[in-house]
């Protein structure tokens, strides 16, 4: 069934198109019989506006672009849902596309996603900066960067978190109930430069509590057998606790655990970055280092729209990202700021899978 046109909505109402493209917009000099015999017969035909024309009219779509790496790894999923929740709330639609970690496909789905004309993309990246990701900053295509970075590229903002605070309470608490041997398992190294941050700060922070000879330190390649491998290396130093800074790392590694008959809370104390909601159900319930997901949505949405010109006398936009309320709590959750790179503190938080030694 062909969808029907504003032309068509104009014969049934034996008006302008001028004058129903006015009244559905509540622009113009209409009456309010008129308006209103124009979106009943709007209604009656299932008449829907063509957002492309509109964005030959007006340059906005009122869609941003959203891409990330692998839409199957919960966090990804999770955050996805977060921004595309607040965007909804200031009035905005979101494509979400995933690129598995490939370059090649990120380019092509970004410029997939610029043909349709929208007003903003928000990127998690991979890698280094790519061409495309370098035109669409050189054309001023309004554009950002969240959870990674992709090297070469500073002058796109940055919202990521902090592994810092987060990683310190867990190690303070892994030391604090008794643990002297403390393991970390990094994860797909060569997939995002947050990932040697977070080995790089575990490092830094259990140097000093537990002393360089007692921490062991293991990637993976995001597959069963690396995951399997790391594991193995961690516990047969003798390892009584394990930090993984990759979730889909942590998801394997359990499922290995329990092929061997060994229980999380009693045999290996685990913790891992993502405070993803499969975590929470588990039993034991899984200690982790939240990244804050909730504020870094809220907070990449009100950036890409603080990046977007905005339209005079707009009828689709008048809504915001959030409430005072949000706005405060926001403000209050970061760690630090610049005009270009964000940061959120991680916080730890503590549930079943860690034991006193």
């Amino acid at each position: 069934m062909p969808y029907a046109t504003i032309r068509d909505v104009a014969e049934r109402a034996g008006l302008s198109i001028a004058a129903v493209s006015q009244s559905l917009n509540g622009k113009g000099r209409i009456s309010l019989s008129t308006r209103e015999k124009v979106l009943k017969i709007a209604e009656e035909l299932n008449y829907v506006p063509d957002s492309g024309a509109r964005a030959m009219r007006t340059s906005h779509t009122g869609t941003i672009g959203l891409l990330v790496p692998d839409i199957r790894n919960a966090y990804f999923a999770d955050l996805a849902y977060r921004i595309q929740d607040a965007l909804f709330q200031a009035g905005y639609s979101t494509l979400i596309v995933t690129a598995s970690e490939q370059v090649n496909r990120q380019d092509a789905l970004l410029k997939n996603l610029l043909a349709q004309r929208i007003d903003g993309v928000i990127v998690i990246p991979q890698g280094k900066g790519s061409r495309t990701l370098h035109a669409m900053a050189d054309r001023g295509t309004p554009l950002i960067f969240v959870d990674r970075n992709a090297e070469g590229m500073s002058r796109v903002p940055l919202i990521d978190s902090d592994p810092f605070p987060g990683m310190q309470e867990a190690l303070h608490e892994l030391a604090s109930l008794g643990h002297r041997r403390v393991g970390f398992i990094s994860g797909p190294l060569r997939k995002s430069p947050t990932l040697a941050e977070r080995e790089f700060v575990f490092r830094r922070i259990a140097a000093d509590l537990f002393e360089a000879d007692n921490i062991v330190v293991a990637s993976t390649h995001g597959d069963r057998s690396s995951c399997e491998k790391a594991l193995r290396t961690v516990m047969d130093r003798s390892c009584t606790a394990v930090i993984f800074g990759y979730s889909p790392d942590t998801v394997q590694a359990i499922d290995i655990l329990r092929e061997r008959k060994l229980r999380p809370e009693h045999d290996l104390s685990i913790i891992s970055f993502d405070d993803i909601k499969l975590f929470e159900l588990l039993t034991p319930s899984l200690s982790v280092i939240s990244q804050q997901l909730d504020k870094m949505g809220l907070i990449a949405a009100q950036g890409i729209l603080d990046l977007i010109p905005q339209q005079s006398n707009s009828d689709d936009n008048n809504a915001s990202t959030g409430t005072d309320a949000d706005a405060k709590s926001v403000d209050a959750v970061v760690h630090s700021s610049t005009r270009l790179h964000t940061r959120i503190p991680t916080v730890f938080i503590r549930r079943d899978s860690v034991r006193t030694v």
